[in-house]
């Protein structure tokens, strides 16, 4: 089954960055809380690789597979950082872990793009929407880790 590249690419941006990049699904709403050092360490750092994902754009059939790998190397840098802070409550305990949690399916889907498997990656993709991103950083009052980047247009 082929896919035509232009509804991938859609489904890519919809996927990985709507349902992974940082956020996921639900845009940020919830008001900032706390003033924590996690919340205000979390959200700098939210705020960077949301920036760094919309920089990204949206992928042409060649640069699929390091749209991807970027993708995953921003998502790697982004957990490591906010599990550096320290989660101090269920709710900023619960973002690290989706983090981590979104992180190997990424890498599959990473692999997937690398063999050209383009159906596994929208299969993958599924997972994380699964995992609800959006709204656990909402839970945490992290309200730019529960943004969507727009993609800039290359």
């Amino acid at each position: 089954m082929k896919i035509t590249f232009r509804s991938f690419a859609s489904l890519l941006v919809l996927a990985a960055v709507g349902a992974l990049a940082v956020a996921g699904c639900g845009g940020g709403g919830s008001s900032s809380g706390g003033g924590g050092s996690f919340a205000s360490g979390a959200e700098a750092a939210c705020s960077k690789a949301n920036e760094q994902i919309a920089a990204l754009g949206t992928p042409q059939q060649a640069q699929v597979t390091g749209y991807l790998e970027s993708t995953e190397a921003v998502i790697e840098k982004l957990h490591s950082e906010v599990a550096a802070l320290g989660a101090s409550d269920a709710a900023e305990t619960a973002y690290t872990e989706a983090l981590a949690e979104a992180l190997p399916v990424l890498t599959q889907m990473t692999n997937a793009a690398r063999s050209e498997n383009f159906d596994a990656v929208r299969e993958l993709s599924a997972g994380l929407v699964r995992i609800h991103l959006g709204e656990v950083a909402e839970a945490a009052n992290l309200k730019t880790c529960a943004e969507v980047p727009t993609p800039s247009e290359s």
